[in-house]
């Protein structure tokens, strides 16, 4: 056998060593800078969204400039209306949190205090067993009193949606100067840097490599904004159908939950569990236990079904395919260095990273890895 020399062995360790603290100061930079970040990314993936309407009203003759105002108009103008419509019914069920809090802490409590009152008796009557044939060798047991335990389910609610209603007043004039701060990123993005990497390519790569690079980054760019427009048209879609169903089955503020169905989408697996949640807090609110919570929820469950395995794969094809493992992994990461945002953008940003990848031969190992 022949034996691996120790300058081999002494050049693998450096780059292992390297690889690590290399993948560790990342992650730093990712978690501690995740405000600046979270701003580029996700400018960069609206900015890929509005890119090829941009193109397409350039060859029209249409200024850069008024074709990227137009179309973010278009987008900012729509969600600004959604945003005032949902104002009532989420201001409506931010009040009803506390009361939906502490009815679901009563009536634990009260199945609690069923359940201690069954095991009591069930003590009581195995201690007067106990205490007919065993009364000369044993003490009575002292019963412990369960009436001064009081349940920390209610106050832990109390507490956690208090905490939250001041996190958002504080954060809310922050989140709006980061939104404005986005908009002008888009906006900036959108006219002046396809400009600035022309002149990038002419200055600084060879000039037998410049139609390849152009090439390149063309086709990147087509994919990405293929891949982006196509996953919001799905879920747009589906919070309409949503909304219709919950109009139709008399749902009481149908807008909010269906674009809660369609919003949550982008996150796999967590994403349509909440839905299913929310919809389901919201019927059993409105009706009770009748028969229309269960067809409702039946209902939104088909459609996730529907969109997730059939609709997505086949529109998508093989850019969608990613092994669920490492995309909950992908999820969980994410999730931790960049919170509620970072998961919303978290599969769009790993899609765009496998289709980036696609285009290199060196990297179709990690391509077949991701799909496997």
């Amino acid at each position: 056998m022949t034996s691996i020399p120790e300058e081999k062995k002494t050049v693998n360790k450096s780059l292992v060593c390297h690889i690590t603290l290399t993948v560790l100061a990342v992650i730093y930079t990712a978690y501690f800078a995740q405000e600046l970040i979270l701003l580029l990314v996700a400018s960069a993936l609206i900015s890929l969204l509005l890119s090829s309407g941009v193109n397409t009203l350039e060859r029209f003759y249409v200024p850069r400039v008024l074709g990227a105002i137009f179309l973010l108009s278009c987008l900012i103008v729509p969600t600004s209306a959604l945003v005032s419509q949902l104002e009532e019914p989420v201001t409506k069920w931010t009040k009803m949190l506390p009361k939906i809090s502490t009815h679901i802490s009563e009536k634990l409590d009260e199945y609690q205090n069923i359940i201690d009152t069954e095991s009591t008796d069930n003590v009581n009557s195995t201690q007067e067993i106990s205490d007919s044939w065993f009364s000369w060798f044993k003490e009575k047991p002292k019963i412990s009193n369960n009436s001064e335990n009081k349940s920390m389910i209610q106050t832990q609610l109390k507490e956690s949606l208090f905490s939250f209603a001041a996190e958002f007043m504080v954060l809310a004039p922050f989140a709006l100067i980061q939104l404005i701060t986005a908009i002008i990123l888009i906006l900036f993005t959108l006219v002046y840097s396809p400009k600035l990497f022309r002149h990038y390519v002419q200055l600084f790569v060879i000039e037998s490599r410049q139609k390849k690079a152009f090439k390149f980054v063309l086709d990147i760019q087509q994919q990405l904004s293929r891949y982006i427009l196509t996953v919001s048209l799905i879920n747009l879609f589906l919070s309409l159908i949503a909304m219709l169903l919950f109009t139709l089955m008399g749902l009481e503020d149908a807008l909010l939950w269906g674009l809660i169905v369609g919003f949550v989408n982008f996150i796999p697996f967590v994403g349509p569990a909440f839905a299913l949640g929310a919809i389901t807090l919201a019927s059993s609110v409105q009706w009770g236990t009748d028969i229309k919570v269960l067809i409702i929820v039946c209902s939104v469950l088909s459609l996730n079904i529907l969109e997730s395995q059939f609709i997505t794969p086949l529109v998508l094809a093989k850019n969608m395919r990613v092994n669920p493992f490492i995309i909950i992994v992908w999820l969980l990461i994410i999730g931790w260095l960049w919170g509620l945002i970072g998961l919303l953008i978290a599969v769009p940003l790993l899609v765009c990273i496998k289709l980036i990848l696609t285009l290199f031969e060196q990297t179709q190992p990690w391509v077949k890895f991701l799909e496997t």
